[in-house]
C-alpha cells in the first residue's frame, strides 16, 4: 500500500524539523512519501527543505492557505492514502500503521484521525496526558502505554480536526478535495467532514494513536489574523451549509458527563446532527432516540442514531405509543426556543420511568452582560447566546427550580460562566452593595453565568 504524508509550511522551522525527524524515527515500519508544501516561509525552511533528500517539495510565492496548498500536495501524490499533517506535530511510535489499520478495517470509512493533548482541539480527540508538553519528556512512554491500553479500539464521530487526517484517497476523489473558498485556514476540515458524512461514509478517532500537537503554530505568525479568519471562514462555512453545522457537530461532554452510566434508553430533544448521541453510545451500552426538526440535520442524525423522528417537539405527540420510556431525556438548549417549555417538560416526564432523569441546560438572563444593557435602557435581540432572536422565554437561576413538576428533585444545578474584566467584577460588586442599601438581595443573581446545566430526576412512588 502506497501512502502519501502531506505537510504544509510557513515559517516555525523549529516545529518543521521536529515534525519531520519524529516522522523519520517513528515510522519505519510502512513505506511513505513525504511531501511538504510551504506557503511563502521566509525564515529559512525552505533552504532547510530543499537540503532534505527524502522530500518531495512544493514552494509557493505567497501564502496560498491550507486548502489549496493541501490540495496542491494531493495532486503530486501517489499514495492509497492520503495523510494531512500539520508541521506543530510530533508523531509517536506506530501512528501510521495504527491510522491506516483503522481505515481499512471498514469498507465505510472514509478518514480517521488520532487522540492528542492539544487544548486547541475543540471535541473529543483531546485526552488528558501525562508528559511535559513543552519538553516532550515522557511522550514516547506516555504514548506507549495508552495505545497499548486502547489497543485496536476506535469510535465513530462527526468531526475530526485537520492537524492530523488520514484519507483515502478514492473518496477524496468522489467528494472532492478541500474547497479552497476558506482561503488561509478554518472551518475547511469541517466542510471535508460533513461531505463525507452526507455521502454515507464514517469518521473514526483511532484510540490507540498518539499524536503531539504545539496546536495553531502557523497562525501565530504575525501576518495572519486569526479571529478574523474564523469569524470570516464561519459565515463562509455557515452559508455553504444553510445552517450552523458546527454547532452540532461537536458533542456536549458537559451534558455527557451527567448520564449515569446505568442509563439504557435516551431520548435527545432537539439532537441535531447526532453528535452527542453518537457519544453516548460510544460510551455506554445505550439506545438513542432522536427528536430534530431541521431537514439537513435530520438527514446527518439518522445515519447515526437507534431512531429519530423528524418532528417538532412542540407538535409532536409526546406519547408512550408514539415514542415508548426513556430512563433519561436530554434538552439541550432547546426550552428557551419554545412558547410553552413548562407544558413540553411536564409531558416530557410522563415518558420517564421510574427514578428517570431529566437533564436540561439552558441561558442565564440574569448575566451581567444583560444586566450592563438594561441599565443602559438596551434589551435588543441578536446573535448572542443569550438574547438569541430565535429565544422566546428567559430563565433565571430562581426561576429555574419553576421548569419542573413535583414529581421532579433537582440533584445539582451547573454554572457555565463566562469571563469577567475587571470592570465589570467592579460593577457587580458596586450592585451587591447597593441592593444591601436597598433591601434587595442580589445573591442569587448569578451574573457572571451564561449557561445553566440542571440534573433533575423523577421522584419514587
Amino acid at each position: 500500500m502506497r501512502i502519501s504524508i502531506i505537510m504544509l509550511t510557513h515559517n516555525q522551522l523549529p516545529y518543521t524539523k521536529k515534525c519531520i525527524e519524529s516522522i523519520r524515527k517513528n515510522t519505519s515500519s510502512l513505506h511513505y512519501e513525504l511531501i511538504v508544501v510551504d506557503n511563502a516561509s521566509n525564515d529559512g525552511t525552505l533552504d532547510y527543505l530543499n537540503e532534505q533528500t527524502d522530500l518531495r517539495v512544493i514552494s509557493n510565492q505567497e501564502n496560498v492557505g491550507y486548502s489549496k496548498a493541501n490540495n496542491q500536495g494531493v495532486k503530486i501524490a501517489v499514495g492509497d492514502v492520503i495523510v494531512f499533517l500539520n508541521n506543530d506535530t510530533v508523531v509517536t511510535q506506530g501512528w501510521l500503521q495504527s491510522l491506516v489499520s483503522a481505515l481499512y478495517s471498514k469498507e465505510k470509512i472514509a478518514m480517521v484521525g488520532p487522540v492528542t493533548n492539544n487544548d486547541n482541539i475543540n471535541g473529543i480527540q483531546k485526552i488528558k496526558v501525562h508528559y511535559n508538553q513543552d519538553t516532550l519528556e515522557g511522550l514516547s512512554e506516555f504514548s506507549e502505554s495508552h495505545c497499548a491500553q486502547h489497543a485496536n479500539r476506535n469510535k465513530k464521530v462527526l468531526r475530526l480536526v485537520g492537524f492530523a487526517l488520514a484519507c483515502k484517497k478514492e473518496v477524496l476523489n468522489k467528494i472532492g478535495l478541500f474547497d479552497e473558498a476558506f482561503g488561509i485556514g478554518n472551518f475547511e476540515d469541517d466542510d471535508l467532514c460533513l461531505r463525507m458524512l452526507i455521502k454515507g461514509y464514517e469518521l473514526r478517532i483511532v484510540q490507540d494513536c498518539f499524536v503531539h500537537h504545539f496546536g495553531s503554530i502557523t497562525f501565530k505568525n504575525k501576518d495572519i489574523d486569526f479571529a478574523k479568519l474564523m469569524e470570516n471562514n464561519k459565515i463562509v462555512f455557515k452559508k455553504k451549509w444553510g445552517f450552523d453545522a458546527h454547532y452540532f457537530i461537536n458533542p456536549r461532554l458537559d451534558l455527557i458527563s451527567l448520564v449515569p452510566e446505568s442509563i439504557s434508553r435516551i431520548l435527545d430533544i432537539g439532537c441535531g446532527m447526532g453528535a452527542m448521541a453518537l457519544e453516548l453510545m460510544n460510551q455506554r451500552s445505550c439506545e438513542v432516540v432522536g427528536i430534530e426538526k431541521h431537514n439537513l440535520a435530520f438527514h446527518f442524525a439518522k445515519q447515526h442514531l437507534d431512531q429519530v423522528f423528524h418532528e417538532d417537539i412542540e407538535t409532536i405527540e409526546l406519547s408512550e405509543e408514539k415514542l415508548g420510556t426513556f430512563d433519561c431525556i436530554i434538552c439541550a438548549d432547546i426550552l428557551q426556543h419554545l412558547k410553552d417549555p413548562w407544558n413540553i417538560v411536564k409531558n416530557l416526564v410522563k415518558l420517564l420511568n421510574e427514578n428517570g432523569y431529566l437533564i436540561v441546560s439552558i441561558p442565564n438572563v440574569s448575566n451581567l452582560e444583560i444586566i450592563a444593557g438594561l441599565l443602559q435602557g438596551n434589551f435588543s435581540y441578536n446573535t448572542s447566546e443569550i438574547l438569541n432572536q430565535k429565544h422566546l422565554r428567559f430563565f433565571t437561576y430562581t426561576s429555574l427550580p419553576f421548569l419542573f413538576p413535583q414529581e421532579m428533585v433537582i440533584e445539582n444545578v451547573t454554572s457555565i460562566n463566562t469571563n469577567v474584566t475587571e470592570r465589570g467584577i467592579e460593577l457587580l460588586k458596586e450592585l451587591k452593595a447597593l441592593g444591601e442599601k436597598y433591601g434587595l438581595n442580589t445573591n442569587q443573581l448569578k451574573a457572571t453565568t451564561y449557561k445553566f446545566i440542571v440534573k433533575t430526576r423523577k421522584r419514587s412512588h
